[in-house]
């Protein structure tokens, strides 16, 4: 594949489990693209299935959400759902279609998924307390991604890759506090350990999911700044997933934005940040006054206001667009129409019935 080709798409990409409350429909009807050498950044509220959507693509969400293998992995409902039978669209499980490297890989079982994640396809998890296993050193889980694809490999090269991972992400004194367990590392530390591991096997394409949430503003910089590393000097694509507009701003080529559990508007960096189309991303340009935001906003005088209400539950998303009943723009049409995903312009996708009508700030 060259630079440029598409590497990971998503078609038609549902995710939904059970809770206590119902059905939570955390991904959506959900298409996307990422190319070879490119950043593409995922921004969103929280809770607007960013997160569900990477566990999706990696072929962890079943497992993550807890499913019973009789709802989510019986056959029989895979294609019931296919078919459209109805009430099959709504059964917890993962629906949809989802191609890396021109291979789809939503189909595969367990122990071909198994064969691709880490060595071809990263994921760099949220929540840095549950990330890392308190039992093991971090050398060791470093190590595992390597060990799992190449069993064959020394121990001597094994350990001269760890340390040099673990100094591709500037941890310091790696040498000597690889064998320590990942209670001896701070919070930016511990980020560092689980880049170097979504490196480390050499992947095409890896997934970061709030890589600078939980940090202060200081380390957040220094993460930042190994993110940037990452997209300069090696040949990898990045999946960004963030609420922080900011992050998203300074690191992607293109972005995706979501809102429960969709994507309303995707384009390039420039587009979303200097010219959005999507009222609620209207509604997020206008939340987030960043430097970096208002660098990409030149010449635009800022406003600083929010976005009224809270985002929806999963369980009971509202009828027609999700987003209808926190914006202004609101007709009668967008409380009982779900918007059309289309493409406005060339590589510019957006979710609204009212976009060309909206005059834009």
């Amino acid at each position: 594949m060259t630079k440029g080709d598409p590497l990971l798409i998503l078609e038609n990409l549902r995710a939904y489990y059970s809770s206590k409350k119902g059905l939570v429909r955390a991904v959506d009807d959900v298409s996307l693209e990422v190319r070879e050498g490119e950043c593409v950044g995922l921004l969103g509220e929280s809770g607007s299935g960013k997160s569900s959507m990477a566990l999706a693509i990696m072929g962890l969400f079943e497992k993550v959400a807890r499913f019973s293998a009789g709802t989510s992995n019986d056959p029989s409902l895979r294609r019931a759902f296919e078919k459209g039978v109805p009430g099959a669209a709504d059964l917890p499980g993962v629906r949809g279609k989802v191609f890396f490297r021109g291979k789809e890989i939503s189909s595969l079982p367990q122990e071909e998924l198994t064969a691709i994640r880490g060595r071809e396809l990263s994921l760099i998890p949220q929540g840095l307390g549950h990330a890392l296993n308190p039992q093991h050193s971090i050398g060791h889980q470093t190590a595992e991604p390597v060990e799992i694809h190449d069993e064959n490999i020394r121990l001597i090269e094994l350990k001269r890759k760890v340390l040099e991972y673990l100094g591709l992400v500037q941890l310091a004194d790696a040498n000597m506090r690889f064998v320590l367990d990942p209670g001896s590392f701070s919070g930016g530390e511990s980020q560092r350990i689980l880049i170097a591991m979504a490196l480390i096997a050499g992947p095409y394409l890896v997934i970061a999911d709030e890589p600078t949430s939980a940090l202060d503003v200081t380390i957040q910089r220094q993460i930042m700044n190994v993110l940037k590393m990452i997209r300069d000097e090696f040949d990898v694509s990045l999946l960004l997933i963030s609420h922080d507009a900011g992050v998203v701003a300074e690191m992607a080529d293109r972005v995706a934005i979501m809102y429960a559990g969709k994507i309303v508007e995707y384009a390039n960096a420039v587009d979303i940040f200097h010219n959005p189309q999507h009222p609620y991303t209207m509604g997020l340009m206008s939340s987030f006054p960043t430097i970096a935001m208002m660098q990409m906003r030149a010449g635009k005088k800022p406003k600083l206001r929010g976005i009224p209400g809270d985002p929806p539950d999963l369980t009971a998303i509202p009828k027609g667009c999700a987003f209808h009943p926190r914006c202004q723009y609101v007709i009668d049409r967008c409380k009982e129409e779900v918007p059309e995903y289309r493409e406005v312009k060339q590589d510019h996708f957006i979710r609204c019935h009212r976009w060309s009508e909206i005059e834009k700030e």
